[in-house]
């Protein structure tokens, strides 16, 4: 592009800029521009501990030979907007899943609890707890999942940073479950 075509598009820019400067949508753009997306976003990981449900058959209790299904948290991706301005962080995670059972099998339809909890400097400040729903096809033993939880809102503490807290995903198990996963060491995804 010639530089004489240039002028007229920056006096357009310019003039633009200076009709929309009263504009809330001017100073959306401006926020946007002047938050610091880099490095902004909490971290999400995964807690070994709890990655793991088992299913087990609920008349026959917590035995190997009761396992219905097993669902592991394989992944987890947060994506933020953060405003410098107003100091708050928008984010979203998204959550894969992994379920396996024994071969063969009528279609089945499960729903299970998992929790997203944000910390920082070791303290929990929020826990929710979302449902997963997955689905087998009969004779199918595998399949994944995605579940995506979308604005995850708050505002960052006076003296902290919004990358000093952490997103924390795993399942909400009962005793028995933790206990079965501890003893059979189902600590990796």
């Amino acid at each position: 592009m010639k530089r004489n075509a240039l002028v007229p598009i920056a006096i357009a820019s310019a003039v633009a800029a200076g009709f929309l400067s009263g504009c809330s949508t001017y100073h959306s753009v401006v926020n946007y521009i002047s938050s610091d997306p880099v490095a902004a976003c909490p971290d999400a990981q995964i807690l070994a501990s709890t990655a793991s449900l088992p299913a087990f058959d609920p008349a026959k209790g917590p035995d190997p030979s009761n396992l219905q299904y097993t669902v592991v948290v394989t992944d987890v991706h947060t994506r933020c907007d953060y405003s410098k301005q107003s100091n708050d962080v928008d984010a979203n995670l998204d959550v894969s899943f992994r379920a396996t059972r024994q071969s063969g099998g009528d279609d089945a339809t499960y729903r299970v609890p998992y929790y997203i909890v944000r910390t920082t400097n070791g303290e929990i400040k929020d826990k929710q707890i979302h449902w997963l729903q997955f689905s087998f096809p009969k004779g199918v033993s595998n399949v994944t999942a995605q579940d995506a939880v979308n604005s995850i809102e708050f505002k960052v503490e006076r003296g902290k940073r919004s990358y000093e807290y952490h997103f924390i995903v795993g399942f909400q198990l009962t005793k028995a479950q933790l206990e079965y996963n501890k003893t059979t060491g189902r600590y990796e995804p």
